[in-house]
């Protein structure tokens, strides 16, 4: 594994090429050695850390049981909502409540599988982002990369549709959707999706 020193070269290159008055955040995975080498190399900068992966691993276990999100059972689809929340939340008191809350909704009998496993998995996360809030980091979803990275593993798994008409039609259809439609989860248009941001910056 990488270590702080090794990091310290690889961020001085990358200020030296971009003033660091022109770099207001910084978005990377929870790793100690990169928290410490942002802190010395940009102590002005803003550190977010990614839960882009976080969003993805608790959508990955519905998408294992269900077909769609429709599917889902009332029950179960606030599991899902509610670990989102806390994956997202910009503070330990928020994070907490939405912990608690998880806590009460795992006491229900009829829960299904997925439920189960993200309820495991949340409590893990929850410890994990609780420590960084209380750094001063937040949580940031607008992850090109990590989107890019998701998208292509998306286009590969979709790749046999792709060899007829319909089936390229209904892809990148649904890519236009996804993309338009889904609401950004951080930042001043949190809940607001790119076409309702739209609409509002042009009324």
């Amino acid at each position: 594994m990488i270590s702080h020193a090794e990091l310290i070269p690889l961020l001085n290159r990358i200020k030296n090429r971009i003033p660091e008055a022109q770099i207001n955040k910084i978005v990377s995975d929870e790793d100690d050695a990169i928290i410490g080498a942002v802190k010395q190399v940009f102590p002005k900068a803003t550190h977010s850390f990614c839960v882009f992966h976080q969003m993805e691993n608790v959508a990955k276990k519905f998408r294992d049981e269900f077909t769609h999100k429709e599917d889902i059972p009332l029950q179960d689809l606030e599991i899902y909502e509610t670990a989102n929340e806390l994956i997202v939340a910009e503070n330990a008191i928020e994070s907490t409540i939405l912990h608690r809350k998880i806590i009460d909704l795992a006491k229900n009998t009829g829960l299904s599988e997925a439920s189960r496993k993200v309820i495991k998995y949340i409590k893990k996360i929850y410890l994990n982002n609780i420590k960084l809030l209380a750094k001063g980091f937040l949580p940031e979803t607008n992850n090109v990369m990590e989107q890019l990275f998701s998208l292509i593993n998306d286009f590969v798994t979709q790749t046999r549709s792709l060899k007829t008409e319909g089936g390229m039609k209904n892809f990148f259809s649904n890519l236009f959707v996804y993309f338009n439609k889904r609401p950004f989860n951080t930042g001043r248009w949190r809940g607001l999706s790119p076409i309702e941001r739209a609409n509002i910056l042009n009324s």
